[in-house]
């Protein structure tokens, strides 16, 4: 039977004082104790019966004692019980979870994303502002738009309202440049004439 000890001297407490409703002294020290002690603080240690591996069957690659229940979706390692991890229906092993976090393969266990479409809207609208940095930043946006259109847009869901709107943005600024570069070219054919 297991015993209780007070919390300042750490001298043995009596079975009388163990499971007291009220406050009671230490016989050693004379500290108030209140102990609640569960049914299963006296119950006696038992060993568990084990799962044991019979001929044939494959073992955990973790736990070589231990029979497997599944293969890992990701890599194929047999899996027992208490390796396998589900990701709705998938079961994936300790190890591709940590790869998987490492690299950002597994969508689950991603904390962020990046969003693209407002990169786009960004690159499309600001450099408006100044003019001639948009011969640059409305190819880069309309690439944006374009290569990222079917990422994820981010951990919540989002509209692609800003892919659209960056896209169609740097659409105007390339035909304005191309109008004008039209323009100057059918300028100088007039003057050199």
């Amino acid at each position: 039977m297991s015993t209780l000890h007070c919390s300042q001297c750490d001298s043995v407490l009596p079975d009388a004082e163990d499971d007291t409703p009220e406050w009671r002294e230490c016989s050693g020290c004379g500290s108030l104790i209140h102990a609640q002690v569960f049914p299963a603080y006296y119950r006696p240690i038992t060993p568990t019966k084990t799962e044991t591996l019979r001929d044939g069957e494959s073992s955990c690659f973790f736990h070589q004692q231990k029979p497997a229940v599944v293969p890992c979706d990701e890599c194929g390692r047999f899996l027992c019980a208490l390796c396998r991890v589900e990701f709705g229906s998938r079961n994936i092993c300790p190890g591709c979870i940590d790869a998987g976090m490492q690299k950002g393969k597994l969508p689950a266990l991603q904390t962020m994303r990046h969003r693209f479409d407002s990169v786009a809207l960004f690159v499309a609208t600001v450099p408006t502002l100044l003019i001639w940095p948009t011969l640059i930043s409305a190819p880069v946006a309309i690439y944006l738009c374009i290569r990222h259109w079917n990422d994820p847009a981010g951990l919540l869901p989002r509209s692609r309202w800003r892919f659209v709107a960056a896209f169609l943005i740097a659409i105007v600024q390339v035909g304005g440049w191309g109008s004008l570069f039209l323009f100057l070219l059918a300028y100088r054919n007039k003057l050199s004439l």
